[in-house]
């Protein structure tokens, strides 16, 4: 009487075994085998070629690149996809998984990772002096200083970055400056460059200095200038002046002179050295030839001298 029982049962579980063996066999685990690119900017965007087998055409498949779904997936046969990488973090290697969608989902990971490289160009996030600065306090009128300095979001190739330093007199200035741009070099390690000038920085001038090119690691290079500009007042003009060894220690007589006379507190410039002799030999024993340190100079300004 069992028999008949038996065979049903025995029907049942040859069905439901076949339906098991055929359903495992409609989604097949992918197996993926490579892809190329394998590295690509960290703003994402990299159109990706993932090879293999068994990538499941009819209900697709999922990429995801360290976690992250990849954009616009095409599965156009079963031994390629196409996908677009997320966004990422520069300098970061992570995995990459593929997913039948099919049912049962089994996620298989490459067995290459995918690395995200830098896309992101240098800015520049301080300079020194900062902007609108203006330098009232100094020592030597004629070299008040020599440098400036620069600093970036992320290290940069020094001999990539070009300063341009543009130089205009300033309010209070005697003269007009002979250079309109100062020459000089950069140098530099790490995330800043220093300018340093060929001639020092002098009273009575404003500096305004245009940063352009900086190229970080990854070639990746500053989009727009960088400009920023500073001041150094001139000094209050003297009736009398003393002479120190640093205005004839390269050579003296008239050499020493002229560098006085350039001074911004003298007469800033140096073709008014003349001047200086004129009013004083009149007034003492007076050795053009030969200065010496802490002799004091007259320095005659007025209408009878041919000043306005």
């Amino acid at each position: 009487m069992n028999k008949p029982r038996n065979i049903a049962v025995l029907a049942v579980l040859t069905i439901v075994c076949a339906w098991m063996t055929g359903c495992a066999g409609c989604n097949p685990e992918p197996v993926p085998t490579g892809m190329n690119p394998t590295q690509g900017a960290e703003t994402g965007g990299t159109t990706v070629q993932i090879t293999g087998e068994k990538f499941d055409m009819k209900n697709g498949v999922t990429v995801t690149f360290g976690g992250k779904n990849a954009q616009s997936v095409t599965v156009p046969s079963e031994t390629q996809i196409t996908a677009v990488t997320p966004a990422g973090t520069a300098g970061q290697s992570v995995s990459v998984i593929v997913t039948n969608n099919g049912k049962p989902e089994v996620p298989v990971t490459l067995p290459q990772q995918f690395t995200y490289t830098d896309a992101t160009p240098p800015t520049v996030t301080m300079n020194e002096p900062t902007d609108g600065t203006v330098i009232s306090e100094y020592e030597d009128s004629l070299n008040v200083m020599n440098s400036v300095s620069v600093s970036f979001s992320e290290p940069v190739n020094s001999d990539s970055v070009s300063i341009n330093v543009a130089v205009a007199k300033t309010e209070d200035s005697m003269s007009e400056p002979m250079e309109t741009t100062l020459a000089g070099t950069v140098t530099g390690s790490g995330d800043s460059v220093t300018f340093t000038s060929d001639m020092p920085m002098r009273a009575g001038r404003m500096y305004t200095v245009t940063v352009s090119d900086a190229a970080d690691m990854a070639g990746n290079v500053l989009v727009n200038p960088h400009s920023f500009s500073f001041s150094i007042t001139s000094p209050e003009r003297l009736d009398r002046y003393r002479v120190q060894e640093e205005d004839i220690q390269e050579e003296n007589g008239e050499a020493a002179l002229k560098r006085i006379a350039a001074r911004p507190e003298i007469f800033d410039d140096p073709e008014m050295w003349k001047r200086l002799v004129a009013a004083n030999q009149d007034d003492y024993i007076f050795d053009r030839t030969r200065l010496s340190v802490g002799q004091f100079l007259w320095i005659p300004r007025g209408p009878a001298w041919g000043d306005k």
